[in-house]
C-alpha cells in the first residue's frame, strides 16, 4: 500500500500575515538621562573632531596622507561619534531624530573634513568638470575631438544651465561642497531602498551608516559619475518600491522533493545543500497595492532617468540596464520590457552621439572588451606599480578594505539564508556591477567603480550579518505570552553582543576611510596657486598654449596629463606634452628647453607643489628633484620666469620661435555623421521606444494572466528592433 504524504505547508512570513506587529511587545521608552548622556556624548565627540583642526599642518604630511597630520583628539572625536552611534543602536526603540543626526554629522566629519583644513575645492579632476561646464556655458555646444567626456554632456549641460539661472560665475564653493552634499543626497534613495526589505531597524540603520563610512572611493566630486550614481539609486528604489511582483511567497521545495528523495539526501553535503537552497521566505516586505495611473507615471519617470543617464555618463546606464534585467530574472521587477528599452537608449545613443569620439578610436573603446584578467589587473596590483612604500601600503589597504567589505557581505548573506531568508534584491545589486569588468579598464579605475556600485547591497548583508533577523520581535500569537515577553524584554539585552561587534567594525571602518580616502592628500589637494598658474598662462598669451609638465615616467603608462587643475577653464586653447625627468641630473633643462621650442610662441612650463609630490611618491623622482629643476630653470639665462612662488611656477622662453603656431580649434559639437541606414535608424529608434514604452504601460492593465492582448504591440516592436540594431552595427562597420 502507498502511503500519501500531503506536502507541507510553506512558511508564513510573519510580516505577510500581519503578525509581526500583533507580536511586537511594546518596547519601554527610553528614559530621557539617557538620551541626554547621548547628546551630551556626540556634541562631545563633534567638538573634539573639528575644534584640533584649526592647528593641523598640511605641509606636514607625507605619503600616508592626512591620516599622518590629523589631531589625536580628532581621532578620538570620531571614534566616540561612532561609539555614540552604536550605543543608540543598542536602545530598546529607535530615537530616529538622534540616528538621523549622527548619519549627517559622520557625513559631514569623513566627507567634508577638508573644508576646514585647505582654502580650495580638492581633487584636481574636479576642476576639470569646472572646465567642460565652463566651455559649455562659453560656446553653448560642446567639442568631441577635445575630449571623450564631451560625447557624454548631459550631467555639464545641466550644471551650466543651473550656474547661469542663478546668477553665478564662481564654481569653486560647488566643487568644495559637492562631496558631502552628494553623500547625503544618495542616502534619500537608499532609504527608499531600506524601507521594503524584511530586517530590523537596527540592521537598516547600520547600513545606512555603513553606506557612508565605506564609500571611500571619492567618486562623489562634482562629476557625471556622482550624479548618474544618484541617477541610478533612484532607479533601483523606484523598481523595489513600486514594480515588484505581488506573489512573492515562500520559495517550496522542488518538485523532486518527495518523501523519498528526503531519505536519499542526507550527509553533509545534503545538509549544507538544504541549507543554503531549501525552502525560503522572501527577504522583501510584500508589495503595496500600487494603481495603475502612479505606476504609469513612475514607468515615464524611469525612462526619463534612463535617457538623461544615459545622456551624463558612459558606464552608469549598462548597469541600469543589467540591474532591471537581474530584478525582472530572480521576479523582484515585473517591467519585463524594462531591460529591452535601457539597452536600447544606451546602444543608440553610443552608435548617434557618441560617434565622432568612437569612429577614430575603437582600440582605445573596444580594446578591453572581453579581457577579465587584464582589466581585473589594471584595476587592481596595476595600481600600485613602482610606488613609494607609503603610497602603495596606502593602495593595499583600500584593496584590504575592498576585499574584507564582499567577503562579510558574502558571510551576511549566507547567515540571512541559514535563517531561512531569501535576499534576491541584496544578491542581484551585489553581482551585477561585477558584469562591468567585461567592458574597458575605465582608466584603470573599473575596480573602484565596480566597488562603488556594490556598496549599497554589500553594506545591507554586512548589516544582516550583525543584525540578521527579519524582524524586531518573535512571532508570538498567544497574547499572554506576548504580555509575558513584553514584560521579560524590558530587561533583555540580547542585541548588546551584535552591538559590540558591530561596533569594533565600525571603528576600524572609520579609520580605514580617513586612511585611504585622504591617503593622497598629499598631491591630490588643490592649491591656490595651482589654479593662478593656469590663469597666468591665458593672460600672458593669447594664442593658443602648450603646456610642457614633468613626468617621472612614461606618461602613455601613467597617464597623460598633469596632477594641475588643468584646463579649468578656456579648455579649447590648451594643449599637453610630457618631458621625461633627467633622473640622474635634475639640474639638466635641456630637454625641457627643447619641448618648448617645439610648442612656438605659445610654450609654456608649469609645474606645481602637487604635482612634484606625485612624481615623488608614484614615480620614484628624488625628494629634492624639483627643487634643483626649479633653481636650474631660474638660473637658464633662455628662460624667462613667468610666475613662481613655493606652491607653483610658470615658465616660457625669453625668445621664442615664431613657428609653429597652434591654432585654437573650432567647437565641433557632438561629431555626428551619417551613414546610408541611418536615416531610417532616426525613424524607426523613437517608434521601437515608443512602442517598448507602449507595451509597458498596457501590461500595467492587465492581470498577470492574460498578457495575450501585448501580441500586437510585441509582433510590432520584433522588426523596429531588428532593423534598429541592423542600423546600429551597419553604422560601426560603416563609419569608422
Amino acid at each position: 500500500m502507498v502511503t500519501v504524504r500531503q506536502a507541507p505547508e510553506p512558511r508564513r512570513s510573519a510580516v505577510q500575515g500581519g503578525d509581526a506587529e500583533a507580536a511586537r511587545p511594546p518596547a519601554p521608552p527610553t528614559p530621557r538621562r539617557v538620551l541626554i548622556a547621548l547628546y551630551a556624548t556626540l556634541t562631545l565627540g563633534v567638538l573634539l573632531f573639528w575644534i584640533p583642526l584649526r592647528s593641523v599642518d598640511l605641509d606636514a604630511m607625507n605619503g600616508y596622507g592626512l591620516i599622518g597630520v590629523l589631531p589625536i583628539a580628532t581621532l578620538l572625536g570620531a571614534g566616540l561619534m561612532v561609539l555614540t552611534f552604536m550605543a543608540t543602536l543598542a536602545l530598546q526603540r529607535p530615537n530616529r531624530l538622534l540616528l538621523t543626526l549622527q548619519i549627517v554629522l559622520m557625513v559631514l566629519a569623513l566627507h567634508a573634513v577638508t573644508l576646514a583644513l585647505e582654502p580650495y575645492a580638492r581633487f584636481p579632476t574636479a576642476w576639470q568638470t569646472a572646465g567642460f561646464i565652463e566651455y559649455i556655458t562659453r560656446n553653448h555646444t560642446v567639442s568631441w575631438d577635445l575630449d571623450a567626456r564631451f560625447s557624454t554632456p548631459g550631467f555639464f549641460a545641466f550644471i551650466a544651465f543651473v550656474m547661469k539661472a542663478i546668477g553665478q560665475n564662481n564654481i569653486e564653493p560647488l566643487l568644495r561642497w559637492a562631496p558631502a552634499v552628494t553623500n547625503l543626497l544618495y542616502l534619500i534613495p537608499y532609504v527608499l531602498i531600506l524601507r521594503v526589505l524584511r530586517c530590523t531597524w537596527r540592521a537598516k540603520w547600520f547600513a545606512a551608516w555603513l553606506f557612508i563610512a565605506a564609500n571611500w572611493v571619492g567618486q562623489d566630486y562634482l562629476s557625471p559619475q556622482a550624479f548618474a550614481y544618484l541617477l541610478y539609486m533612484f532607479f533601483v528604489a523606484i523598481l523595489v518600491n513600486w514594480f515588484r511582483y505581488h506573489d512573492e511567497t515562500t520559495q517550496r521545495a522542488g518538485r523532486r522533493r518527495t518523501a523519498e528523495t528526503r531519505e536519499q539526501r542526507k550527509g553533509p553535503f545534503w545538509g549544507v545543500y538544504n541549507w543554503l537552497f531549501g525552502p525560503k521566505d522572501p527577504g522583501e516586505l510584500p508589495a503595496p497595492k500600487v494603481s495603475v495611473r502612479d505606476q504609469s507615471i513612475l514607468l515615464i519617470l524611469l525612462f526619463a532617468l534612463i535617457l538623461v543617464g544615459t545622456a551624463a555618463h558612459q558606464l552608469t546606464p549598462f548597469l541600469m540596464t543589467a540591474s532591471a534585467a537581474g530584478l525582472v530574472i530572480v521576479r523582484r521587477c515585473s517591467l519585463r520590457g524594462l531591460p529591452f528599452i535601457a539597452g536600447v537608449v544606451y546602444a543608440a545613443w553610443i552608435s548617434f552621439m557618441t560617434v565622432g569620439y568612437w569612429s577614430s578610436r575603437k582600440g582605445e573603446l573596444f580594446g578591453g572588451l572581453g579581457n577579465v584578467f587584464a582589466n581585473v589587473s589594471q584595476s587592481t596590483g596595476g595600481r600600485i606599480g613602482n610606488t613609494a612604500n607609503s603610497t602603495a601600503t596606502v593602495q593595499e589597504l583600500r584593496i584590504v578594505i575592498a576585499v574584507a567589505v564582499m567577503g562579510l557581505a558574502f558571510a551576511g548573506l549566507l547567515r540571512r539564508r541559514s535563517r531561512g531568508i531569501d535576499d534576491r534584491v541584496a544578491l542581484v545589486l551585489v553581482v551585477v556591477p561585477f558584469s562591468s569588468f567585461g567592458l574597458q579598464n575605465y582608466g584603470g579605475e573599473l575596480a573602484l567603480r565596480i566597488y562603488f556600485f556594490m556598496l549599497p547591497a554589500a553594506c545591507l548583508l554586512i548589516a544582516y550579518l550583525f543584525f540578521p533577523a527579519p524582524f524586531d520581535a518573535p512571532r508570538v500569537r498567544d497574547p499572554k505570552v506576548r504580555l509575558w515577553l513584553g514584560r521579560l524584554r524590558t530587561g533583555s539585552r540580547r542585541h548588546v553582543p551584535a552591538v559590540a561587534a558591530a561596533a569594533v567594525f565600525a571603528l576600524l571602518l572609520t579609520g580605514g576611510f580617513l586612511t585611504v580616502r585622504y591617503g593622497n592628500e598629499k598631491f591630490e589637494q588643490v592649491r591656490k596657486s595651482d589654479v593662478r598658474a593656469f590663469d597666468v598662462m591665458l593672460d600672458d598669451y593669447k594664442g593658443a598654449i602648450g603646456v610642457v609638465w614633468l613626468s617621472a615616467e612614461n606618461p602613455d603608462l601613467v597617464g597623460g596629463t598633469p596632477v594641475m587643475p588643468w584646463s579649468y577653464r578656456s579648455w579649447e586653447r590648451f594643449t599637453y606634452t610630457p618631458v621625461i625627468a633627467n633622473r640622474g641630473n635634475p639640474a639638466d633643462t635641456s630637454q625641457i628647453v627643447q619641448r618648448l621650442k617645439e610648442q612656438g610662441p605659445g610654450g609654456f612650463f608649469v609645474t606645481t607643489r602637487s604635482h612634484e609630490d606625485y612624481q615623488v611618491l608614484s614615480g620614484g623622482l628624488a625628494p629634492d628633484f624639483a627643487t634643483k629643476m626649479r633653481a636650474a630653470l631660474a638660473a637658464n639665462p633662455q628662460i624667462k620666469v613667468v610666475f613662481a612662488d613655493r606652491d607653483a611656477a610658470v615658465y616660457r622662453l625669453k625668445n621664442p620661435p615664431s613657428e609653429p603656431v597652434a591654432q585654437v580649434p573650432p567647437k565641433a559639437g557632438l561629431g555626428l555623421r551619417n551613414s546610408p541606414w541611418t536615416p531610417a535608424g532616426l525613424i524607426y529608434l523613437p517608434v521601437l521606444l515608443g512602442v517598448l514604452l507602449a507595451r509597458e504601460l498596457r501590461r500595467l492593465r492587465l492581470p498577470p494572466n492574460d498578457l495575450r492582448r501585448l501580441r500586437p504591440l510585441t509582433v510590432l516592436a520584433i522588426p523596429l528592433l531588428v532593423s534598429v540594431v541592423a542600423v546600429i552595427l551597419e553604422r560601426f562597420v560603416v563609419i569608422s
